[in-house]
């Protein structure tokens, strides 16, 4: 297994351009843009394209009125500029790009090279604006183009969300399965002696009685018809296979039937269409197959003894590289391969976008799952899929948004998390299926009972979280830290709704000794001294290590202020305490459906709710029911009397946020 990694973009600058009026974002190797429809994921795509896409003709560079942001008015009349700036690390192993890009070159550690689209205003001596010009140029230097050249070292490649497949797969020179052969560079010779055994064998045809008869009836009918005609001999003949005909030919079929693409589902072809492009783009500095006289010839160079240990000969004489390599050994070759293979080797980064197109969701994430955790090659996404986002690591999203009137991107490169939090993180999202990448607003709780009672009650208060694109996230714990950092990063507005979890300090002698002890679920004791809120102190803490707030403490109404929003004992106990009898009478009938039989048990429930021993009632729930069925249950007969009002004041400020954010 060879681990270099392709070249990437490490970082993209977009300024005055359509969606983006100043957006600056950090990239990985592998990337999965999200973002509503219409917020610019295809114009992020299109400002790379300005400057990497080989395929653009001059004209597709030079821009117009239209493509300057709307806020920019008489963009071109007033002498406005578009700049689109790329970084691009993990080149330095290819010795063929640090030489061709020695002036794109910015910093030495990381190694990075820069590469600059302008789109700015031509003036006469006078300064008077008389054109609009491109220019793209490397490094800090506008007088070092980035040329043609250049893109045959570095590339993008981008498969749109529209895509015809099948006519992709059946285009002779554009079908990535023929460039993908072209790259093994087959001998002449080979291709030459198939085609004239092709040729040979289809002679045959000729001398069959029915085709015989066909050419004669047919020389005769044209005979009659042309007249005068003199040169009237019709001759038959099968094909002349030439080699470039002969790759062409060549056709991908499916299954133990063979089906060939036009029967396959859109699913499986867009499926063999990017498997196709991703080993199209694989680096080769390494060669796969080597005839057997450029092998000898590699051999007679310094280290080529690398080559007898990895590559083996096949019965067609020539050698074929092994496929359980070493990391030493690995290293090793490519280093001996990319100073001594001179065959020219472009990088290509792929981007697709919406690749989640007919594929079944177990597929998208199998599929995709391999794309994102083992391939070498450096891949964009655009996305709206959860299923792709859910497998996608964490260090690779991208978020982009509507701010205000312009769109701004945001990644999680640069999050700070440990490493026990990040793998939090990812199993939580691959559990929830990406969920928390794709809401508007976020509400963070840490347990079932929250994750089933506050859309319920956004639905009594008339603001049904749906309308709001709000998603309640349960990380089922209090540690909202990383998950705010997550948020954070991705500008993804946001509030906590969790536990007060009060508590109070009793103070005894223990053989002489003066103790503290803090006890926890109990009811307030009146006139007590030392208490506390367990979730007060959680909130605090996390705000401040955040520096969300700056000092160590805040009272309730400052955590409010700050997105959090706090119980007094927990959820369940706070509705119990607050509802009234018409609530106590709905919890009563919950636990009597729920729990059927045992009328003492019944009885004995009912008197600890009576007797406000609501921390026992809860403990019966939980052992005799679970919190999670009896709160799912709740949710179709609550009223806005066993809502707690820290509850209603959570979902109206991540409704605000969202107004605040998006209107």
């Amino acid at each position: 297994m060879l681990t270099h990694k392709n070249p990437y973009i490490s970082r993209v600058q977009i300024k005055n351009f359509r969606n983006f009026l100043d957006a600056d974002v950090f990239l990985e190797q592998k990337q999965v843009i999200i973002g509503e429809n219409n917020v610019g994921k295809t114009n992020f795509l299109r400002a790379i394209q300005l400057i990497l896409d080989k395929e653009f003709s001059d004209s597709d560079r030079q821009l117009g009125e239209e493509d300057f942001h709307e806020s920019i008015e008489d963009a071109m009349e007033n002498g406005a500029e578009i700049e689109i700036s790329l970084e691009i690390r993990n080149y330095e192993h290819n010795s063929k790009l640090v030489a061709q890009f020695a002036d794109a070159v910015i910093s030495d550690n990381p190694p990075t090279l820069k590469v600059t689209y302008r789109f700015a205003p031509e003036r006469n001596e006078f300064g008077k604006i008389i054109n609009y010009q491109y220019q793209i140029f490397k490094g800090n230097m506008e007088d070092k183009k980035f040329t043609h050249e250049d893109r045959s070292f570095i590339n993008i490649y981008v498969i749109k969300a529209l895509r015809d497949v099948e006519r992709e797969l059946k285009s002779n020179r554009n079908s990535p399965l023929y460039k993908l052969v072209k790259q093994y560079e087959i001998s002449k010779e080979d291709l030459e002696k198939i085609a004239g055994d092709l040729k040979d064998a289809a002679g045959g045809l000729l001398e069959l009685d029915e085709i015989v008869h066909i050419k004669e009836a047919l020389t005769s009918r044209f005979a009659n018809l042309s007249g005068l005609q003199t040169d009237n001999e019709i001759t038959f003949r099968t094909f002349d296979m030439d080699t470039e005909k002969l790759l062409y030919s060549l056709q991908v079929y499916m299954g133990i039937e063979e089906r060939p693409v036009s029967e396959l589902s859109l699913g499986l072809a867009n499926l063999l269409y990017i498997s196709l492009m991703l080993l199209l783009l694989k680096d080769k500095t390494v060669i796969p197959v080597i005839k057997e006289e450029q092998f000898n010839e590699l051999l007679t160079n310094e280290g080529g003894e690398i080559l007898t240990k990895l590559y083996y000969r096949s019965e067609q004489d020539k050698y074929i590289l092994t496929d359980e390599i070493a990391k030493e050994d690995s290293d090793l070759l490519y280093a001996f391969m990319d100073e001594h293979n001179y065959r020219h080797q472009p990088f290509t980064i792929l981007a697709i976008e919406e690749p989640e197109a007919h594929l079944h969701p177990t597929l998208q994430r199998l599929i995709y799952r391999e794309v994102l955790h083992t391939s070498n090659t450096s891949v964009i996404f655009t996305s709206h899929s959860t299923h792709l986002a859910s497998i996608t690591p964490l260090e690779y999203i991208v978020h982009i948004r509507k701010a205000d009137f312009y769109s701004k991107a945001y990644s999680t490169n640069r999050l700070s998390l440990s490493e026990g939090e990040k793998n939090d993180i990812e199993r939580y999202i691959d559990a929830k299926r990406g969920e928390i990448y794709f809401g508007k607003g976020i509400i963070l709780v840490e347990g079932i009972t929250e994750e089933y009672i506050i859309p319920a009650a956004a639905e009594l208060m008339d603001e049904p979280l749906d309308n709001h694109g709000i998603v309640v996230c349960n990380i089922n714990s209090t540690n909202f830290k990383p998950y705010i950092q997550l948020l954070q990063a991705l500008d993804i507005p946001w509030v906590v709704c969790t536990d007060g979890d009060y508590y109070e300090v009793h103070e005894f002698e223990d053989e002489g000794v003066k103790v503290s002890k803090r006890v926890n679920h109990i009811m307030e004791t009146e006139g007590s001294k030392k208490f506390g809120w367990a979730g007060n102190d959680n909130i605090n803490k996390i705000l401040h290590d955040l520096g969300i707030q700056p000092k160590e403490n805040s009272d309730e109404l400052e955590l409010n202020d700050y997105g959090c929003f706090v119980g007094y004992y927990t959820l369940e106990v706070d509705m119990m305490e607050n509802c009234g009898d018409s609530g106590m009478d709905i919890i009563k009938s919950i636990f009597r459906d729920l729990k059927s039989g045992g009328k003492k048990m019944q009885e004995n429930f009912e008197n600890r709710l009576d007797s406000g021993d609501f921390w026992g009632a809860l403990a019966r729930i939980e052992s005799e029911i679970s919190k999670g069925r009896f709160a799912q249950r709740l949710t179709s007969e609550l009223t806005m009397k066993l809502v707690p009002k820290y509850v209603q004041d959570c979902i109206e400020e991540i409704i605000k946020k969202i107004k605040d954010s998006y209107e």
